[in-house]
């Protein structure tokens, strides 16, 4: 029954890792392309965010998938040995898992994908939601008075 708490805990947290991923990642872009003197209003930018929702967040899930799957194993193994709540184990798992697949990737390919990530801003976000998934995973896979949150 655990492992089936634990593997819908992370397919819920990679979805909406990766749906917020995404979002934030269009709100960058815009932003730079406001920056440049485009006139993008509300609507636009809702329908724009939506859309690239939709069409990037099931491939980027699987990137962000493979990184919070090793960065939460990792954590997971760690996670004793160090004097830290679980909750902020796994906060910072999530993050340097995100920040290290968006660094491969930049190394593997020359640039990073995500063109909301190329900044600092952009990429301390990226790896800002990637801690906020660890930390509801960590709160959605706690056992009850075993482990502290």
């Amino acid at each position: 029954m655990r492992i089936v708490r634990l593997l819908l805990a992370f397919v819920a947290v990679v979805a909406v890792t990766s749906a917020v991923s995404v979002a934030i990642h269009s709100q960058f872009v815009m932003a730079g392309l406001r920056g440049l003197g485009a006139e993008i209003g509300g609507g636009m930018a809702l329908d724009m965010t939506l859309h690239d929702v939709a069409g990037m967040a099931p491939l980027y899930a699987m990137f962000i998938g493979v990184a919070l799957l090793l960065g939460f194993l990792l954590t997971g193994w760690l996670w004793p040995k160090v004097k830290l709540a679980r909750t902020v184990s796994f906060a910072i798992g999530g993050g340097a898992a995100v920040a290290l697949m968006l660094t491969i990737m930049s190394t593997a390919l020359g640039i990073i994908m995500v063109a909301g990530a190329r900044t600092p801003a952009g990429f301390a976000a990226q790896c800002a939601v990637g801690a906020l998934g660890g930390l509801v995973f960590a709160l959605l896979t706690r056992q009850s008075s075993r482990a502290p949150a």
